[in-house]
Order: C-alpha cells, then sequence, then structure tokens
C-alpha cells in the first residue's frame, strides 16, 4: 500500500513553490490565500519537515523543500501528461470531424444521418471551431472549412465551388422601397459577416456597381447568425450561397438581385497527409463527394 501524502496539499506546495509565493499559487488554483497556506502547513504537518523559510516576508524554500519539490514535480508532470493522453484517445471506430458552426448547422448535420446509415461502424466526433484546425493529437482526423485554399503541408480536397450573393426576407421586400437593381440597396441596412464593408465592397467593386456606403451596418460573429438576422428581416446579407441554399428552397430567403461573387473552390476537405490513408477517412471522403 501506497504511504501518500494529502494530494491536495501536495499541489498547493508544488504550486506555491514552482511560482514562488501564496497569491501566484492561490491564483493558479483558483482558492483563497487561506486555503494554500493550510494545505501546505497541512503537508509540513504530515511530512514532519519544513519546506519553506518563513524568516522572512515572503516565503523561501529552504534545502529540504527544493530536494521535495525536485522529486514530486517530475511525478506531477506524469500525472498530467498521462491525464492528456487519455483525454485525448479516440476508439479506432470513431472519426474526429472538426468544422465551424456555420458549416454544422447550414449544411452537415441535414447529411450526416446519411453516412450514418452507410457505415454504422462508424462513430463520427463533431467538433466546431472557427480557427483553422490543430491536428496534434489524434482526437481530429478531417476538417471541412471554407476559404481559398490550399493550406501548405495539409491533404486539401476542394468539395464545391460558392458564391456570395445578397438575401433578405420577403416580408422586408413587401415593407420597404423597391429592390430591382443594386443603387436601391442605398434604402436598406447592410448586414455584414466579418470585418464590415469588407465582403460587400468586393461585390458592389467586382460588379461595377457605382458608390454606395458598405461600411455601416450590423456585423455578425458568423454565417449563421448572418443568415438568421436577414431570416428576421433586419436588413441585406452578402452570404455564401451554399450555405444559404436551405433558407432559399424554403422560402425562409429570397434573392433580391442576380450579381453575384464567384468565390471558386471554397469548400475543402483537410487533414493531415498521413491521415487520408485511415479507413474511417477512407470512407468519410468518398461519401462526402456524393453528397456535394
Amino acid at each position: 500500500m501506497r504511504h501518500l501524502p494529502p494530494l491536495n496539499a501536495l499541489r498547493a506546495f508544488e504550486v506555491t513553490a514552482r511560482l514562488g509565493g501564496v497569491q501566484r499559487a492561490s491564483e493558479e488554483l483558483h482558492v483563497t490565500h487561506g486555503a494554500i497556506s493550510r494545505h501546505v502547513k497541512q503537508l509540513e504537518g504530515w511530512l514532519g519537515i519544513t519546506l519553506f523559510d518563513r524568516s522572512h516576508r515572503s516565503l523561501e524554500l529552504n534545502s529540504s523543500g527544493k530536494a521535495y519539490l525536485h522529486s514530486i514535480s517530475s511525478a506531477l508532470n506524469l500525472i498530467h501528461e498521462g491525464t492528456a493522453n487519455l483525454q485525448r484517445y479516440k476508439p479506432p471506430s470513431t472519426l474526429g470531424i472538426v468544422t465551424t458552426h456555420s458549416i454544422a448547422t447550414q449544411w452537415l448535420l441535414a447529411k450526416l444521418p446519411d453516412f450514418y446509415r452507410r457505415h454504422p461502424e462508424i462513430e463520427v466526433w463533431l467538433s466546431m471551431e472557427q480557427h483553422l484546425t490543430n491536428f496534434e493529437g489524434n482526437t481530429v482526423d478531417i476538417a471541412l472549412r471554407m476559404g481559398t485554399g490550399p493550406w501548405p503541408d495539409l491533404n486539401c480536397t476542394p468539395l464545391m465551388k460558392d458564391r456570395l450573393i445578397p438575401v433578405c426576407s420577403s416580408q422586408l421586400l413587401e415593407r420597404g422601397r423597391p429592390l430591382n437593381q443594386p443603387a436601391d440597396l442605398s434604402s436598406y441596412t447592410l448586414l455584414h459577416d466579418q470585418a464590415p464593408g469588407s465582403q460587400w465592397s468586393r461585390w458592389f467593386i467586382e460588379n461595377n456597381i457605382g458608390s454606395i456606403d458598405c461600411s455601416k451596418g450590423p456585423r455578425f460573429s458568423s454565417s449563421e447568425v448572418l443568415l438568421k438576422a436577414a431570416i428576421n428581416g433586419q436588413g441585406v446579407a452578402l452570404v455564401n450561397e451554399v450555405l444559404a441554399t436551405e433558407d432559399l428552397a424554403q422560402g425562409r430567403l429570397v434573392q433580391p438581385l442576380p450579381q453575384f461573387v464567384d468565390l471558386g473552390n471554397f469548400f475543402w476537405l483537410i487533414m493531415p497527409q498521413d491521415r487520408q490513408f485511415n479507413s474511417n477517412v477512407k470512407c468519410f471522403s468518398k461519401w462526402i463527394k456524393t453528397v456535394v
């Protein structure tokens, strides 16, 4: 049977000694100064050895404390690494997919049941991140992304071309002024994704449309929220046609103007070079090309 000191006290001592004081230790562990001090004294009482020199205003490790810190630091690091490795463990039957919230909710989730029917042996782990995927570890096998790829050092397969199109609700048009040509947008609120004005400015320039101040208007952090704002009649949005397809088909949105911006290959299947040989990845890659 192992004869171990109280683990909370051990952790409090290690953080206090590593950071050089109770104040910083309390901040890292999110407990009070008093709790840190009690844990350290508890450990010293359990060991029967003083670990800190308290003759000065600040705590300083004595020789026993320095030796003990060296011994337990490596052990705590091993516990941390073992825990992290366990949390990253993914069974062989699973497929880790990461994408943006907009792609997941506006496109992928409606199609996944077909993949489940075709491949019931594969369990999908779906996570959502806005930034470019970090494939370190083994929880993520593939990513679905929008952008002007390909990206270096990754296996990048273009899935779909896309366009930027203006959309709004039919109710907005019914209660507003006529919207028959781009110049009529001056009477409407422009809804923005990402940096205000950037997408709309490109749309105006590429379609040789006269000057309209496109810097004003609400800004939304994701395409999904932008589409919802347009559906709710808050203004005219410039959106990815692929993400708006279902809302257009169901009549929740209309495209009032035919002008667009061609984005070319804009939806991508991305993975590390070695992941393309994984059997689950092969199944998903083959399947997704049939539903785009």
